[in-house]
């Protein structure tokens, strides 16, 4: 599948609009009327075409067994069929390596669910906004990318329920996941590829989503993390080797493409199946105390958590460190350097690290003394970050060359000083900021 990167820009030719010669009719029409019709008649078949590209049947994947698949029933209420899955949703899994409270939620979850218990499903604006723009992202997710597809099947039932749940088998053995995927397309070389949608306004998943398409690091935000988790995991239960991980970020559509790594999933399996064994020795202990059906949710969910104030599996968990564990799966190059290079290498480093140390600690002892004094600062430089996009001179991630300078803008950076970088600064445009810099914060500080 063609990237996002790789997309071709394509320049809006302005037609130049003047009263020129008769239509057939008599009447004068403006010079270019021609090329826009045709550009009109060209936009009406193309998303015609596109159209036509999205099947209206949520077609079941190929080579995926009676035993391997939970068709839902369009007119039975979702929420009960879902409940009556008893495997953990490809969704779920990277929850337990992103902190102590999304993996004691995750084990509270799986455990009432175990004893016939279910904490009510959290429907929110954000999960409602996901599911209205999904039509959308599909189609925009089409139009870009129309040229190498031949179909798109959305696990969808017309009145949008969704249609199969797969859990395929791994190397035989049957699996402790399930997914729901949004939907699966055929390529130009007719090979099944997955399509996972998402929606967010999260600034710094932006910045993890470009990072990853960059350089394939998909460890530096813990929610695309999560993501890529369910994609590999989605992969694992459909059997497919693609996945297409689709973002709307605001008002910009950013795909990454995903490969199935197989290492990376036995990894994540063998958590799930330590948390499964978990899970059934917690409602064992349980049962053996007494009629749970009797507690109320509430009071039962908190007796779970004392519970796992002793549980090997769950502190496991809450300490583990994700960016520690799966640093092996990001493809990077080992560096083959000699002796006293290694030594000077690592010298650098360790100071690198107590530098940025000190500075988080000198800037959390003196958060709100900081703020204070870079407020109007901060301000002033994102107007003038800002200021510098309106005569749409500049693009992001693109390194410029001026007077002697190398820089470049990123607004997907969270810090305001960090999204504008020089990459080489000389002193053709170098400044003093003199005493008026102490005066400055002097005033600041005396409110």
């Amino acid at each position: 599948m063609t990237s996002i990167n790789k997309i071709t820009k394509i320049n809006d030719n302005k037609l130049e609009v003047g009263m020129g010669h008769l239509s057939v009719y008599g009447q004068q029409v403006f010079k270019g009327y021609e090329e826009l019709v045709k550009q009109s008649y060209v936009q009406i078949k193309t998303k015609h075409k596109n159209t036509s590209k999205i099947s209206r049947i949520g077609r079941k994947l190929p080579g995926i067994k009676k035993t391997e698949y939970f068709k839902f029933n369009s007119k039975v209420d979702f929420n009960i069929q879902r409940a009556s899955l008893h495997r953990m949703g490809a969704s779920e899994v990277g929850s337990m390596f992103v902190g102590a409270d999304s993996a004691l939620k995750l084990i509270t979850t799986r455990v009432l669910k175990s004893l016939g218990k279910e904490l009510p499903f959290e429907d929110n604006l954000s999960m409602r906004k996901g599911k209205v723009l999904e039509n959308l992202a599909v189609d925009e997710f089409l139009s870009i990318y129309s040229d190498n597809i031949q179909v798109i099947h959305k696990n969808k039932y017309a009145n949008g329920i969704d249609k199969y749940n797969y859990f395929k088998k791994i190397n035989g053995d049957n699996t402790l996941v399930g997914a729901t995927i949004d939907g699966w397309l055929i390529n130009e070389q007719g090979e099944a590829e997955l399509l996972e949608i998402k929606y967010s306004d999260n600034l710094s998943l932006r910045s993890a989503i470009l990072e990853y398409n960059k350089t394939g690091n998909f460890l530096d935000n813990k929610y695309f993390f999560k993501y890529y988790i369910q994609v590999q995991l989605q992969l694992a239960c459909t059997g497919l080797s693609i996945g297409n991980l689709f973002f709307l970020i605001g008002n910009e559509p950013i795909n990454c493409v995903i490969i199935r790594n197989n290492d990376l999933i036995s990894k994540v399996m063998s958590f799930v199946k330590e948390l499964d064994i978990e899970v059934v020795r917690i409602c064992k202990s349980l049962r053996a105390e007494g009629d749970i059906q009797t507690i109320d949710l509430q009071t039962l969910s908190e007796h779970i958590k004392s519970m796992l104030e002793d549980s090997y599996v769950y502190k496991n968990l809450s300490e583990l460190d994700y960016k520690v564990e799966f640093m092996k799966f990001v493809e990077s190059i080992e560096l083959e350097i000699g002796e006293v290079q290694t030594q000077h290498l690592k010298d650098s480093l360790t100071e690198i690290n107590y530098l940025k140390a000190q500075i988080n600690k000198i800037e959390k002892d003196n958060a709100l003394e900081l703020a204070k004094i870079t407020k109007s600062i901060k301000d002033k430089l994102k107007l003038c970050i800002d200021n510098m996009f309106k005569d749409n001179l500049f693009s992001e991630h693109v390194n410029y060359r001026f007077g002697g300078n190398l820089f470049v803008i990123d607004t997907t950076k969270r810090a305001i000083k960090d999204r504008f970088r020089y990459l080489i600064n000389t002193d053709a445009l170098g400044f003093n900021l003199g005493s008026s810099y102490n005066a400055y914060i002097l005033d600041t500080l005396a409110g």
